[in-house]
């Protein structure tokens, strides 16, 4: 088999959610520290935990064009047929990471091993002839895994938690909820918590060769918690702020409500012992949209537009007495006026009612 592209430079995001630049540099140094003597890479298929069984190894590595190449050696006849065959159209490199143990050039990048994959996409794109990415637990990883899933997701959560605060910013909760509803948000969320889970357990899961003496977390772990924990952080202020604007949006609507009303009970129309069934009445109604028809055309508003327009519909109550029969209070006698609005304040008591004398003298005046 010809020597074949397994890595270029670039940057790639790991299997861990970590994301690394790799420069020319840093390829060429993977390349020059290669030494079979020290630690020969197996070709094997796909991403084996313990790098068995070996097809084949890995000879040499050099650099062209800022791809490594890697020069295969000792393979197995059987696996040359299948890769002849097609059944192997990518291949995907695992690195160790400096700082994994058993890395034999600690301080610096050092390949693994080379996994032929069959349908599982490589992450590093763009590679002539057989493509790469790379993975393992104790090594980073490019390939299509539920770290990198994750970490795609909670992009794309972000992306959309950023809309949803904008919406509640420049309309209100009840635009937002219609275009990016909440729960959607937290559907994504909940799918790359439970891919990070799984990706975990695989972490964690015991393998037969290269054994580390502490379990501990590792570094990248230590990132995304750490990255997680701001999430859940911005998450809790966020929702503190809609809590607070809710709040505040509730508090601004019923003081216009309850003004509506007494307006309304100014006007005559509502008696004010009747002002605060009003006002509950517009405490539980919704701005959602209502349809109906109306003198045979169709009518869009809300539950809380058609109240107020209900209201403002209302007849005044026409007087029967002496108002009626034009011998209403003259206006330019001071005596007659007061007797009027004691009349007109008794009436309105009968009726349940409690208003001030300026109530009763501008509804005698409306009458007139």
């Amino acid at each position: 088999m010809k020597p074949f592209e397994i890595f270029k430079t670039g940057s790639h995001v790991s299997t861990q959610g970590k994301a690394i630049t790799f420069s020319d540099a840093d390829v060429a140094a993977i390349a020059s520290s290669y030494d079979p003597a020290n630690h020969q890479a197996p070709i094997v298929v796909g991403h084996p935990k313990t790098n068995a069984p070996a097809f084949g190894w890995v000879k040499a590595l050099s650099v062209k064009d800022g791809r490594l190449v890697a020069e295969p050696d000792r393979l197995d006849p059987s696996f040359s047929e299948m890769v002849r065959d097609g059944k192997f159209l990518k291949v995907s490199a695992a690195l160790y990471d400096p700082a994994a143990p058993g890395n034999p050039t600690p301080g610096s990048y050092h390949l693994r091993h080379v996994g032929f994959l069959g349908a599982e996409p490589p992450a590093v794109k763009g590679l002539a002839g057989i493509e790469f990415a790379e993975a393992t637990d104790l090594v980073l990883e490019f390939a299509e895994t539920p770290w990198r899933t994750a970490w795609t997701m909670d992009s794309i959560g972000r992306l959309f938690r950023g809309m949803r605060d904008y919406f509640i910013e420049t309309a209100d909760i009840a635009t937002a909820d219609r275009i990016i509803p909440q729960y959607e948000i937290d559907q994504i969320n909940e799918n790359a918590a439970s891919m990070r889970a799984e990706a975990r357990e695989e972490e964690v899961r015991p393998t037969f060769s290269e054994t580390t003496k502490d379990l501990s977390m590792t570094n990248v772990q230590k990132t995304e918690a750490e990255r997680l924990a701001e999430l859940d952080a911005r998450e809790a202020a966020i929702k503190a702020r809609e809590t607070t604007f809710s709040e505040a949006n509730t508090k601004a609507q019923a003081a216009a409500d309850s003004a509506f009303v007494e307006g309304v009970i100014a006007a005559g129309r509502l008696p004010i012992g009747l002002k605060d069934t009003a006002i509950a009445l517009f405490s539980e109604m919704s701005d959602d949209v209502l349809t109906f028809s109306e003198a045979g055309a169709q009518k869009t508003t809300s539950p809380r537009g058609a109240f107020r327009e209900l209201l403002e519909k209302l007849p005044v109550p026409v007087e029967t007495t002496e108002l009626a029969n034009g011998n209403g209070p003259d206006f330019s006698d001071s005596n007659q006026v007061a007797i009027a609005i004691q009349t007109e304040i008794k009436a309105a008591k009968e009726r349940g009612e409690d208003i001030d004398p300026a109530t009763a003298a501008m509804r005698l005046k409306n009458r007139r």
